[in-house]
Protein backbone atom coordinates (compact mmCIF):
# COMPACT_ATOMS: atom_id res chain seq x y z
CA UNK A 1 0.00 0.00 0.00
CA UNK A 2 3.00 2.87 0.87
CA UNK A 3 3.92 2.11 -2.60
CA UNK A 4 0.94 2.97 -4.39
CA UNK A 5 0.69 6.12 -2.26
CA UNK A 6 4.39 6.59 -2.90
CA UNK A 7 3.70 6.14 -6.79
CA UNK A 8 0.46 8.40 -6.36
CA UNK A 9 2.12 11.19 -4.99
CA UNK A 10 4.70 11.39 -8.10
CA UNK A 11 2.26 11.15 -9.80
CA UNK A 12 0.71 13.88 -8.62
CA UNK A 13 4.19 16.28 -8.93
CA UNK A 14 4.42 15.41 -12.33
CA UNK A 15 1.38 16.21 -13.25
CA UNK A 16 0.92 19.16 -11.51
CA UNK A 17 4.21 20.52 -12.76
CA UNK A 18 2.76 20.02 -16.15
CA UNK A 19 -0.03 22.08 -15.66
CA UNK A 20 2.05 24.25 -13.96
CA UNK A 21 4.06 24.91 -16.43
CA UNK A 22 0.93 25.27 -19.73
CA UNK A 23 -1.01 27.56 -16.92
CA UNK A 24 2.31 30.25 -16.62
CA UNK A 25 2.56 30.00 -20.56
CA UNK A 26 -0.91 30.65 -21.35
CA UNK A 27 -0.79 33.63 -18.72
CA UNK A 28 2.03 35.34 -19.04
CA UNK A 29 3.47 34.08 -22.17
CA UNK A 30 1.03 33.31 -25.07
CA UNK A 31 -2.23 31.69 -24.74
CA UNK A 32 -2.42 29.80 -28.30
CA UNK A 33 1.43 28.28 -27.49
CA UNK A 34 -0.37 27.17 -24.25
CA UNK A 35 -2.69 25.73 -26.21
CA UNK A 36 -0.73 23.81 -28.55
CA UNK A 37 1.44 22.80 -25.80
CA UNK A 38 -1.89 21.51 -24.11
CA UNK A 39 -3.23 19.37 -27.04
CA UNK A 40 0.26 17.13 -26.56
CA UNK A 41 -1.40 14.20 -24.43
CA UNK A 42 1.01 15.47 -21.66
CA UNK A 43 -1.35 14.95 -19.46
CA UNK A 44 -1.86 11.28 -20.37
CA UNK A 45 2.14 10.79 -19.60
CA UNK A 46 1.48 10.58 -15.70
CA UNK A 47 -1.23 8.30 -15.78
CA UNK A 48 0.90 5.65 -18.43
CA UNK A 49 3.80 5.82 -16.33
CA UNK A 50 2.03 5.09 -12.99
CA UNK A 51 0.29 2.04 -15.12
CA UNK A 52 3.69 0.63 -16.37
CA UNK A 53 5.25 1.14 -12.58
CA UNK A 54 2.56 -1.10 -11.61
CA UNK A 55 3.11 -4.12 -14.09
CA UNK A 56 0.15 -3.02 -16.66
CA UNK A 57 1.36 -4.42 -20.35
CA UNK A 58 2.10 -2.16 -23.45
CA UNK A 59 -1.31 -3.73 -24.58
CA UNK A 60 -3.57 -2.47 -21.67
CA UNK A 61 -1.81 1.00 -21.95
CA UNK A 62 -2.23 0.83 -25.82
CA UNK A 63 -5.91 0.38 -25.21
CA UNK A 64 -6.41 3.36 -22.56
CA UNK A 65 -4.76 5.75 -25.16
CA UNK A 66 -7.29 4.44 -28.28
CA UNK A 67 -9.76 4.80 -25.78
CA UNK A 68 -8.83 8.14 -24.67
CA UNK A 69 -8.53 8.80 -28.43
CA UNK A 70 -12.10 8.00 -29.30
CA UNK A 71 -13.17 9.95 -25.63
CA UNK A 72 -11.40 13.24 -27.27
CA UNK A 73 -15.08 13.83 -28.64
CA UNK A 74 -15.99 14.46 -24.82
CA UNK A 75 -13.06 17.08 -24.72
CA UNK A 76 -14.20 19.12 -27.70
CA UNK A 77 -17.58 18.68 -26.55
CA UNK A 78 -16.72 20.50 -22.87
CA UNK A 79 -14.03 22.46 -24.13
CA UNK A 80 -16.61 24.27 -26.60
CA UNK A 81 -18.96 24.95 -24.17
CA UNK A 82 -16.56 26.08 -21.46
CA UNK A 83 -15.90 28.78 -23.80
CA UNK A 84 -19.28 29.85 -24.36
CA UNK A 85 -20.03 29.88 -20.82
CA UNK A 86 -17.40 31.88 -19.98
CA UNK A 87 -17.51 33.77 -23.17
CA UNK A 88 -21.47 34.68 -21.89
CA UNK A 89 -20.94 34.45 -17.66
CA UNK A 90 -22.00 38.37 -17.18
CA UNK A 91 -20.40 37.95 -13.40
CA UNK A 92 -16.98 37.05 -14.46
CA UNK A 93 -16.98 33.64 -12.83
CA UNK A 94 -15.53 30.28 -13.10
CA UNK A 95 -17.61 28.68 -10.79
CA UNK A 96 -21.03 28.83 -12.86
CA UNK A 97 -19.68 28.45 -16.21
CA UNK A 98 -17.46 25.50 -15.28
CA UNK A 99 -20.60 24.04 -13.20
CA UNK A 100 -22.50 24.00 -16.23
CA UNK A 101 -19.94 22.46 -18.72
CA UNK A 102 -19.75 19.40 -16.22
CA UNK A 103 -23.44 18.57 -16.24
CA UNK A 104 -22.97 19.07 -20.36
CA UNK A 105 -19.98 16.89 -20.05
CA UNK A 106 -21.79 14.55 -17.78
CA UNK A 107 -24.73 14.37 -20.32
CA UNK A 108 -22.50 13.77 -23.27
CA UNK A 109 -20.52 11.20 -21.62
CA UNK A 110 -23.56 9.40 -20.41
CA UNK A 111 -24.57 9.26 -24.34
CA UNK A 112 -21.37 8.10 -25.38
CA UNK A 113 -21.11 5.53 -22.38
CA UNK A 114 -24.61 4.51 -23.94
CA UNK A 115 -23.40 4.68 -27.33
CA UNK A 116 -20.80 2.59 -26.80
CA UNK A 117 -22.67 -0.54 -24.68
CA UNK A 118 -25.54 -0.23 -27.66
CA UNK A 119 -23.71 -1.10 -30.62
CA UNK A 120 -21.69 -3.35 -28.61
CA UNK A 121 -17.99 -1.77 -29.10
CA UNK A 122 -16.40 -2.50 -25.63
CA UNK A 123 -13.67 -4.63 -27.06
CA UNK A 124 -12.62 -0.99 -28.85
CA UNK A 125 -11.71 -0.16 -25.50
CA UNK A 126 -10.71 -2.91 -22.87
Amino acid sequence: MKEIIYSLIENFVLGGSIVVIISYICTFFNPLIGAILWSFPISLLPTLFFMKKHGKKSKHMANFTRSTTYALILLVISTGFLSIFIREDKKESLWLPISKTFGVWLIASMIFFAVIKYFKLEDKFI
